[in-house]
């Protein structure tokens, strides 16, 4: 009986033990987890220890909120360069993400520049940095890389204008979801930039933004719903998408709401809306409304 218990004894303590050895392993990830978790939730006085402590280990994706943080103001005061600082050290071990935000850091910076006639040269080199970092975080297919580099080629920032190049990053991008990128390719097909116009694929790609709440694409698309491109005119579903982008303060559709009131289609004609939509559009510098609030208060 006495070795029993002994015996017993000696696997209670190993047992015990290793609880005590093996209960708790450091995880680098499972720490970032906590992190981003708080950060999701805006908690970021909770979050920022936990990303400074991964930081200051070269953990490359706390590296990047950090440097997000620093750059919006995050539970820390605004700090660019050290946004910049954190961006780089994430980007430098292949952070699509931190590679994307010191890209575009880098275009911000060259359009700035280049603002100036004396920038000029310096707007160069940034574009060549922007392109540098945009393209390695585009080809890790991360979607806002993508989708910048292909307003890069589109608005020829740094490179010779190529709208083929724009359309294929900006396709990668839209069909991952990305509204701005669904947007500018809708933009791309109703204009025929880079690729053969084609009303029906603008329209395609306009609704996909449109319902994710951009309003210059509600605004456009209430545009092809008016005038009957690559879909059936239809002044309903025109005046709806109008509404939609009007309502986020898009001058383009306000304008053309009191547009619609003005002449009463799809709609009952309502002078009184037509002046408050031109108003308010005209208030934005809207050439197209001033010169219809001029005529219908001259008129009417």
């Amino acid at each position: 009986m006495k070795k029993y218990y002994i015996i017993g004894a000696v696997i209670l303590l190993v047992v015990i033990g290793g609880f005590i050895v093996y209960g708790y392993e450091y995880s680098p990830k499972v720490e970032y987890q906590k992190g981003l978790h708080y950060y999701k939730e805006k908690n970021y006085q909770k979050a920022l220890p936990l990303f400074e402590e991964l930081a200051k280990q070269g953990y490359a994706p706390a590296e990047e909120k950090l440097g997000r943080m620093y750059l919006n103001g995050w539970g820390v005061p605004q700090h660019s360069s050290k946004a910049f600082y954190w961006f780089k050290k994430a980007a430098n071990q292949g952070n699509a993400k931190a590679e994307c935000a010191l890209g575009y850091s880098y275009l911000l910076t060259g359009m700035l520049d280049n603002m100036f006639p004396n920038g000029k040269a310096t707007a160069i080199k940034y574009y060549q940095k922007a392109l540098y970092w945009l393209k390695k975080s585009a080809e890790q297919g991360y979607e806002k890389g993508e989708f910048r580099l292909g307003m890069m080629y589109g608005n020829g920032l740094g490179v010779p204008q190529d709208y083929s190049k724009a359309v294929y990053w900006l396709k990668k991008a839209a069909e991952q979801g990305y509204a701005p990128a669904e947007y500018n390719l809708g933009r791309a097909y109703a204009k025929g930039l880079g690729v053969p116009q084609d009303y029906s694929k603008a329209k395609y790609w306009y609704k996909k933004a449109a319902e994710k709440g951009v309003a210059t694409a509600e605004a456009n698309l209430g545009v092809m719903y008016a005038k009957g491109l690559g879909v059936p005119q239809d002044y309903t579903k025109a005046i709806y998408w109008f509404k939609k982008s009007a309502e986020q303060g898009n001058a383009t559709a306000e304008n053309n709401l009191g547009y619609m009131y003005a002449n009463g289609l799809g709609i009952p004609q309502d002078y009184s809306k037509a002046v408050y939509w031109f108003k308010k559009a005209a208030e934005q510098g809207d050439a197209a409304a001033k010169a219809n609030l001029e005529y219908l208060e001259s008129e009417h």
